[in-house]
């Protein structure tokens, strides 16, 4: 065989081998995501508008960079959605041989925050409690993913990112300018928020 042909057989193998390590890994990853993952983009334009208020919010309580870094991300594909990510996740990142990499947010707490924070009803706290609550902890639990995949690769740091990123929006001036109800609404869901991951943060340390 000329040396050309040996040449291009072993950049062939090399490609194919590639792509079945990529193949694994896609397959890992979605297997820990639970399954009948979809990339966002604008083929789900449901999954879009969703998306596109959560960034909306993330915005309003003062971190816009934050906002827009979950933008960039997505454009790279690397936000997906798991349909069949378990209650207990908002979201999750995950890393499969070092060749995929990314950020799995359940679909319901994408679509319905309240809904999947308050699976079982709560007619005990006032529906702008619930909201405020799950807004602040799906903006959270991004911010924790975020820190894996920039490199958190135990839960203790990754919890205190979240954390420190409830402490700036308790001192934003986003919360300064609510008053009555509403200010008493995003203060109760920052301290629970907080509290959660904090009990969350001491179990896995």
């Amino acid at each position: 065989m000329r040396a050309r042909d040996q040449l291009i057989g072993a950049v062939l193998l090399v490609g194919a081998t590639g792509l079945g390590l990529y193949r694994i890994a896609e397959a890992k990853n979605e297997t820990t995501a639970g399954g009948a993952v979809f990339r966002l983009d604008e083929s789900r334009p449901l999954e879009m508008a969703a998306f596109g208020v959560v960034r909306a919010e993330i915005t309003q309580m003062g971190d816009p960079a934050l906002a827009e870094r979950l933008e960039q991300l997505r454009r790279d594909g690397e936000i997906w959605v798991a349909p069949k990510l378990g209650p207990g996740h908002w979201a999750v990142f995950v890393e499969s041989l070092r060749l995929v990499r990314r950020i799995y947010v359940r679909q319901q707490a994408l679509l319905d925050p309240v809904a999947h924070l308050y699976r079982v009803p709560r007619p005990d706290i006032p529906p702008r409690h619930q909201q405020a609550h799950a807004w602040i902890n799906l903006a959270g639990a991004l911010r924790h993913e975020l820190a894996h995949r920039d490199g958190a690769t135990e839960e203790a740091p990754a919890y205190d990112a979240e954390i420190a990123w409830y402490e700036q929006l308790r001192r934003s001036p986003f919360l300064a300018s609510l008053q009555g109800e509403e200010r008493e609404a995003w203060e109760w869901g920052i301290d629970s928020a907080i509290l959660s991951a904090q009990k969350a943060r001491d179990i896995a340390a």
